[in-house]
């Protein structure tokens, strides 16, 4: 059984600028949509920005989960996805077992994903910069605060900055909120 999405959902993708990953529960909130059938294809055709954020801390199903360990599971997702796809124009082969083993699959990666927001935060998944410039995935690094439950959280304004950076919609005359954009000269 390989379900389709509504095909409202695909032609949305299609059309977008960007698509953005947010933060919730991996395996029981996100990639049940990109394993649906063709999903995977009409992220890797479509917006030209693909933003994934992390969580600021590790839940129940990611406990000892790395930044790369969460690109791993997207990007095997959306090309698990576009295996079901019997109008894929280009077939990819196997999802990837592991991200460190495989160069060509580091290479596919920038297909499903372009960019990655991530708190800076010892409680918060590490983030191997030098991983991720390797796999061509753009870093942006965030400060966040400690909420009420000790938890790290998103500092709400300097998240829509740095998306607006990302999609070259940020007002110049914003002061910054302490992002960095990585990779950039």
């Amino acid at each position: 059984m390989h379900p389709s999405p509504n095909p409202k959902a695909i032609a949305a993708i299609q059309a977008s600028d960007a698509i953005i990953y947010s933060i919730g529960s991996l395996y029981t909130s996100l990639a049940p949509s990109l394993i649906l059938q063709g999903v995977g294809t009409a992220i890797a055709n479509g917006p030209r920005f693909k933003i994934l954020i992390l969580n600021g801390s590790l839940d129940r199903e990611t406990g000892g989960f790395k930044g790369l360990d969460f690109l791993n599971a997207v990007v095997g997702c959306c090309e698990t996805s576009s295996l079901l796809d019997p109008n894929a124009p280009i077939r990819v082969q196997s999802p990837s077992p592991s991200i460190n083993d495989d160069s060509q699959f580091n290479q596919r990666m920038r297909r499903y994903i372009t960019h990655l927001i991530y708190i800076d935060h010892p409680s918060a998944p590490h983030v191997d910069r030098e991983k991720l410039s390797a796999c061509g995935i753009e870093g942006v690094r965030l400060y966040g605060r400690k909420g009420e439950d000790g938890k790290m959280r998103y500092d709400e304004k300097a998240l829509t900055q740095a998306l607006g950076v990302i999609l070259g919609r940020r007002d110049a005359k914003e002061r910054s909120r302490r992002n960095t954009m990585e990779g950039r000269g």
